[in-house]
Protein backbone atom coordinates (compact mmCIF):
# COMPACT_ATOMS: atom_id res chain seq x y z
CA UNK A 1 0.00 0.00 0.00
CA UNK A 2 3.12 2.52 0.86
CA UNK A 3 4.37 1.77 -2.27
CA UNK A 4 1.02 2.64 -4.23
CA UNK A 5 1.22 5.71 -2.27
CA UNK A 6 4.70 6.93 -3.61
CA UNK A 7 3.51 5.91 -6.74
CA UNK A 8 0.99 8.29 -6.84
CA UNK A 9 3.08 11.04 -5.58
CA UNK A 10 5.27 10.25 -8.96
CA UNK A 11 1.91 10.37 -11.13
CA UNK A 12 1.51 13.41 -9.84
CA UNK A 13 4.65 14.93 -10.10
CA UNK A 14 4.84 14.42 -13.63
CA UNK A 15 1.77 16.11 -14.58
CA UNK A 16 4.09 19.36 -14.30
CA UNK A 17 4.90 20.43 -17.54
CA UNK A 18 8.59 20.05 -18.57
CA UNK A 19 10.16 23.21 -19.84
CA UNK A 20 13.26 21.88 -22.16
CA UNK A 21 15.26 24.67 -23.95
CA UNK A 22 16.82 23.11 -27.31
CA UNK A 23 19.30 25.36 -26.75
CA UNK A 24 20.70 24.25 -23.43
CA UNK A 25 20.31 20.39 -23.93
CA UNK A 26 22.57 17.54 -24.54
CA UNK A 27 21.96 14.15 -24.58
CA UNK A 28 24.40 11.95 -22.53
CA UNK A 29 24.69 8.01 -23.78
CA UNK A 30 25.94 6.22 -20.97
CA UNK A 31 28.12 2.97 -21.83
CA UNK A 32 27.08 1.83 -25.12
CA UNK A 33 29.77 -0.32 -25.72
CA UNK A 34 30.66 -3.64 -27.64
CA UNK A 35 31.15 -5.45 -24.70
CA UNK A 36 27.49 -4.34 -23.05
CA UNK A 37 25.74 -4.89 -26.02
CA UNK A 38 27.06 -8.30 -27.43
CA UNK A 39 27.41 -11.64 -25.11
CA UNK A 40 30.26 -12.65 -26.57
CA UNK A 41 32.45 -10.37 -24.92
CA UNK A 42 33.35 -11.32 -20.70
CA UNK A 43 30.70 -9.40 -19.09
CA UNK A 44 27.65 -11.50 -20.52
CA UNK A 45 30.13 -14.79 -20.47
CA UNK A 46 30.39 -14.22 -16.68
CA UNK A 47 27.17 -14.02 -16.44
CA UNK A 48 26.02 -16.81 -18.46
CA UNK A 49 28.35 -18.56 -16.58
CA UNK A 50 26.71 -17.92 -13.15
CA UNK A 51 23.02 -18.29 -14.23
CA UNK A 52 22.76 -19.42 -17.26
CA UNK A 53 19.73 -17.12 -19.33
CA UNK A 54 20.17 -14.40 -17.13
CA UNK A 55 21.24 -11.85 -20.56
CA UNK A 56 18.70 -13.50 -23.00
CA UNK A 57 15.85 -10.31 -22.11
CA UNK A 58 18.70 -8.23 -21.46
CA UNK A 59 19.85 -8.37 -25.27
CA UNK A 60 16.36 -8.93 -26.30
CA UNK A 61 15.45 -5.21 -24.98
CA UNK A 62 18.64 -3.72 -26.10
CA UNK A 63 18.14 -4.92 -29.88
CA UNK A 64 14.49 -4.23 -30.32
CA UNK A 65 13.97 -1.11 -28.08
CA UNK A 66 16.60 0.76 -26.55
CA UNK A 67 18.96 0.76 -29.61
CA UNK A 68 16.07 1.67 -32.23
CA UNK A 69 15.29 4.53 -29.34
CA UNK A 70 19.30 5.74 -28.96
CA UNK A 71 18.77 5.85 -32.73
CA UNK A 72 16.19 7.99 -32.74
CA UNK A 73 17.24 10.76 -30.01
CA UNK A 74 20.60 10.59 -31.46
CA UNK A 75 18.72 11.83 -34.99
CA UNK A 76 16.84 14.12 -33.35
CA UNK A 77 19.74 15.89 -31.59
CA UNK A 78 22.25 16.09 -34.68
CA UNK A 79 19.11 17.31 -36.79
CA UNK A 80 18.81 19.96 -34.23
CA UNK A 81 22.80 20.61 -33.89
CA UNK A 82 22.85 19.57 -29.94
CA UNK A 83 25.60 18.35 -28.38
CA UNK A 84 25.64 14.29 -27.96
CA UNK A 85 28.07 13.08 -25.29
CA UNK A 86 28.87 9.52 -25.21
CA UNK A 87 30.54 7.96 -21.86
CA UNK A 88 32.57 4.74 -21.86
CA UNK A 89 34.11 2.36 -18.85
CA UNK A 90 37.50 1.10 -19.50
CA UNK A 91 41.12 1.05 -17.55
CA UNK A 92 44.01 3.12 -18.84
CA UNK A 93 46.43 0.78 -16.71
CA UNK A 94 47.09 -2.96 -17.85
CA UNK A 95 46.32 -4.40 -14.90
CA UNK A 96 42.94 -2.81 -14.50
CA UNK A 97 43.74 -0.88 -10.99
CA UNK A 98 42.95 2.22 -12.02
CA UNK A 99 39.50 1.22 -12.17
CA UNK A 100 36.78 1.47 -9.15
CA UNK A 101 37.28 -1.17 -6.23
CA UNK A 102 33.85 -2.35 -7.41
CA UNK A 103 35.06 -3.17 -10.86
CA UNK A 104 38.19 -4.52 -9.56
CA UNK A 105 36.25 -7.33 -7.61
CA UNK A 106 34.11 -7.75 -10.68
CA UNK A 107 37.12 -7.93 -12.79
CA UNK A 108 38.57 -11.13 -10.15
CA UNK A 109 35.61 -12.65 -10.45
CA UNK A 110 35.79 -12.71 -13.85
CA UNK A 111 39.12 -13.96 -14.09
CA UNK A 112 38.09 -16.67 -11.64
CA UNK A 113 35.18 -17.51 -13.59
CA UNK A 114 36.29 -17.42 -17.03
CA UNK A 115 40.19 -16.54 -16.55
CA UNK A 116 39.86 -13.31 -18.72
CA UNK A 117 39.44 -9.70 -16.93
CA UNK A 118 35.82 -8.52 -17.46
CA UNK A 119 36.67 -4.65 -18.56
CA UNK A 120 39.06 -3.75 -21.25
CA UNK A 121 41.66 -1.20 -21.60
CA UNK A 122 40.69 2.21 -23.51
CA UNK A 123 40.30 1.88 -27.45
CA UNK A 124 40.34 -2.03 -27.23
CA UNK A 125 37.85 -3.23 -29.79
CA UNK A 126 35.37 -4.15 -26.81
CA UNK A 127 35.82 -0.85 -25.27
CA UNK A 128 34.14 1.15 -28.41
CA UNK A 129 30.86 2.45 -28.72
CA UNK A 130 29.06 -0.09 -30.59
CA UNK A 131 28.58 0.52 -33.81
CA UNK A 132 25.18 0.81 -33.85
CA UNK A 133 25.08 3.58 -31.90
CA UNK A 134 28.83 5.18 -32.91
CA UNK A 135 29.26 8.27 -32.17
CA UNK A 136 29.96 11.12 -35.34
CA UNK A 137 33.04 12.92 -35.90
CA UNK A 138 32.62 15.51 -33.32
CA UNK A 139 30.68 13.74 -30.60
CA UNK A 140 32.34 13.76 -27.50
CA UNK A 141 33.62 10.27 -25.88
CA UNK A 142 34.39 10.24 -22.10
CA UNK A 143 36.20 7.34 -20.21
CA UNK A 144 35.61 6.94 -16.93
CA UNK A 145 36.58 4.58 -13.97
CA UNK A 146 33.56 4.86 -12.07
CA UNK A 147 29.87 4.31 -11.79
CA UNK A 148 29.01 8.02 -11.91
CA UNK A 149 30.66 9.54 -14.99
CA UNK A 150 30.74 13.15 -12.91
CA UNK A 151 32.59 10.87 -10.93
CA UNK A 152 36.05 9.99 -12.77
CA UNK A 153 35.58 12.69 -15.64
CA UNK A 154 35.55 16.27 -16.68
CA UNK A 155 31.65 16.17 -17.73
CA UNK A 156 30.41 18.66 -15.50
CA UNK A 157 32.70 21.01 -16.47
CA UNK A 158 32.56 19.90 -20.46
CA UNK A 159 28.76 20.49 -20.06
CA UNK A 160 29.00 24.11 -18.34
CA UNK A 161 31.76 25.67 -21.05
CA UNK A 162 29.16 24.60 -23.67
CA UNK A 163 26.55 26.28 -21.66
CA UNK A 164 24.39 22.83 -21.10
CA UNK A 165 21.69 23.22 -18.28
CA UNK A 166 19.30 20.02 -19.13
CA UNK A 167 20.64 16.45 -19.95
CA UNK A 168 18.38 13.74 -21.64
CA UNK A 169 20.03 10.64 -20.52
CA UNK A 170 20.33 7.12 -21.96
CA UNK A 171 22.20 3.64 -22.25
CA UNK A 172 23.49 1.07 -19.79
CA UNK A 173 22.52 -0.25 -17.35
CA UNK A 174 19.36 1.94 -15.81
CA UNK A 175 20.21 0.69 -12.31
CA UNK A 176 23.67 1.36 -12.01
CA UNK A 177 25.70 4.20 -14.60
CA UNK A 178 22.80 5.62 -16.02
CA UNK A 179 20.93 6.08 -12.73
CA UNK A 180 24.51 7.03 -10.74
CA UNK A 181 25.25 9.68 -13.59
CA UNK A 182 21.84 11.42 -13.20
CA UNK A 183 21.36 11.52 -9.60
CA UNK A 184 25.06 13.17 -9.56
CA UNK A 185 23.76 15.56 -12.31
CA UNK A 186 20.70 16.42 -10.83
CA UNK A 187 22.65 16.99 -7.46
CA UNK A 188 24.65 19.52 -9.55
CA UNK A 189 21.97 21.51 -10.66
CA UNK A 190 20.93 20.10 -14.16
CA UNK A 191 17.42 19.43 -15.08
CA UNK A 192 17.86 15.57 -16.11
CA UNK A 193 15.64 13.26 -18.09
CA UNK A 194 15.89 9.88 -18.48
CA UNK A 195 14.48 8.17 -21.92
CA UNK A 196 12.87 5.05 -20.05
CA UNK A 197 12.60 3.31 -23.17
CA UNK A 198 16.35 4.13 -24.36
CA UNK A 199 17.80 2.26 -21.32
CA UNK A 200 17.85 -1.28 -19.67
CA UNK A 201 19.36 -3.12 -17.04
CA UNK A 202 19.70 -6.92 -16.50
CA UNK A 203 16.16 -7.37 -14.55
CA UNK A 204 13.06 -5.49 -15.78
CA UNK A 205 12.11 -5.22 -12.17
CA UNK A 206 15.89 -3.10 -11.59
CA UNK A 207 15.25 -1.22 -14.18
CA UNK A 208 11.34 -0.01 -12.96
CA UNK A 209 12.55 0.38 -9.45
CA UNK A 210 15.57 2.68 -10.52
CA UNK A 211 13.52 4.94 -12.57
CA UNK A 212 10.83 4.92 -10.09
CA UNK A 213 13.30 6.31 -7.43
CA UNK A 214 15.22 9.00 -9.90
CA UNK A 215 11.47 10.12 -10.62
CA UNK A 216 10.38 10.83 -7.03
CA UNK A 217 13.34 12.27 -5.89
CA UNK A 218 15.81 13.52 -8.83
CA UNK A 219 14.45 14.32 -11.90
CA UNK A 220 11.58 13.25 -15.17
CA UNK A 221 11.16 10.03 -16.77
CA UNK A 222 9.84 10.29 -20.18
CA UNK A 223 9.52 7.56 -23.42
CA UNK A 224 11.69 8.80 -26.52
CA UNK A 225 9.02 9.98 -28.49
CA UNK A 226 7.54 12.40 -25.78
CA UNK A 227 11.16 13.87 -25.57
CA UNK A 228 12.10 14.22 -29.01
CA UNK A 229 8.55 16.26 -29.51
CA UNK A 230 9.62 18.25 -26.76
CA UNK A 231 12.18 19.12 -28.01
CA UNK A 232 11.21 20.03 -31.56
CA UNK A 233 8.29 22.04 -30.58
CA UNK A 234 10.86 24.50 -28.99
CA UNK A 235 13.05 24.23 -31.41
CA UNK A 236 13.20 27.67 -33.63
CA UNK A 237 14.35 25.64 -36.81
Amino acid sequence: MSHEKILDIIRLKDQVPIALDPRTTALLVIDMQRYFVHPHYPLMQVFERLAPGVTAGYCERLNHTVIPNINQLQQCFRVLHLPLVYTAIGCCLPDGQDLNQMWKDLDRLSVDVIGRRMFPLVGEESWQVDDSVAPLPGELVLNKTSSGTLNSTMLDQTLRNLGVQSLVICGVTTDVCVETTARDAADRGFQVIIAEDACTAFSPDLHRAALQAFSLAFGRVRATVEITQLLTAASPL
